[in-house]
């Protein structure tokens, strides 16, 4: 199986490492979905000029379309352009074999769960439908959240460096990315909900320089984020951070000129301050749905 291939640009959304939720959610829908009228015709054109490219019956959807225009400012050339790159790269990297592949070798170290949900999950009109219903004047109900989460205390980025398996833990991670927007598809699809963005939350609480920011570890944060932001562009909506220490910010400010703008305004760090995080996370997630960690009630997941 091919190795992982990365360009040389360097933007990344470190915290993910931070002990992750991943959350399908939208900016909301309606904002993620809303375009001005020439925006709507340059999505119409668009999707003409691409359709003979994609295989899959999800990329072929308005949701997945627009990402690429949104990420290249509606410049239908540049959209394609990056649109193209991504496949060339799922091709090379067998990603679409990823949800197959075996992973014991490198799972137990690095769990990862998506089992919870958002207090306003609820089925809506179907997503493909919805810029349409948008210049009809429709009501359309909005979004379906999932949660997935990665608890930074269970990592060691540096021992993984050290033992050669900083590729392998990379691909291991893309393929959690790959499931979790696989899984905003299939809702998508299957169950014609308005999922559309994912919402990160994470714990910080056990982040250190050493084990999770080595130099050695800095690379791999990298490469991760930008596996993020050129192959799942305007995917992510809002990343929170729970219990972050003084010390994350110097992989903050040291990423900070790389992200793209809009990633940057997404990323909410929250201090060890439990009161706080908390009356956070209570407006986003009832406790039933977040474990201990993330001060709720729910059971711990069994690995």
């Amino acid at each position: 199986m091919s190795q992982m291939h990365f360009s040389t640009v360097f933007i990344s959304v470190v915290v993910l490492y931070a002990g992750i939720c991943c959350n399908v959610s939208a900016i909301s829908v309606e904002k993620f979905l809303t375009m001005t009228l020439s925006q709507k015709v340059t999505l119409d054109k668009f999707r003409a000029q691409v359709m003979p490219l994609l295989k899959d019956s999800y990329m072929k959807h308005d949701t997945y379309l627009i990402r690429w225009l949104r990420a290249r400012n509606f410049d239908i050339n540049s959209a394609e352009a990056m649109l193209r790159e991504n496949l060339k790269w799922r091709k090379q990297n067998a990603i679409d074999e990823m949800r197959s592949e075996d992973w014991s070798d490198i799972a137990s170290d690095f769990h990862v769960t998506i089992d919870t949900y958002d207090k306003t999950g609820r089925p809506s009109e179907s997503a493909t439908n919805y810029i349409e219903n948008i210049f009809r004047n429709k009501k359309v109900n909005v979004s379906n959240f999932l949660v997935g989460v990665i608890d930074i205390y269970d990592w060691d980025i540096r021992r993984a460096v050290i033992q050669g398996k900083g590729a392998r833990m990379l691909r291991y991670l893309t393929s959690r990315v790959e499931n979790i927007t696989g899984q905003v598809y299939e809702r998508q699809e299957q169950l014609g909900m308005n999922v559309t963005q994912i919402v990160v939350m994470g714990s910080a609480a056990g982040f250190n320089i050493i084990q999770h920011a080595c130099p050695g570890c800095l690379p791999l944060w990298i490469q991760f984020a930008l596996m993020i932001e050129n192959y799942y562009p305007e995917i992510l909506d809002e990343l929170i951070v729970i219990d972050a220490p003084p010390t994350i910010q110097i992989v903050l400010e040291a990423i900070k000129p790389f992200i793209t703008r809009s990633n940057r305004e997404a990323i909410k760090v929250l201090s060890s301050n439990r009161s706080k995080w908390m009356a956070y996370l209570d407006n986003k997630i009832s406790r039933e749905e977040r474990r201990r960690e993330y001060g709720g009630t729910k059971p711990p997941f069994d690995f």
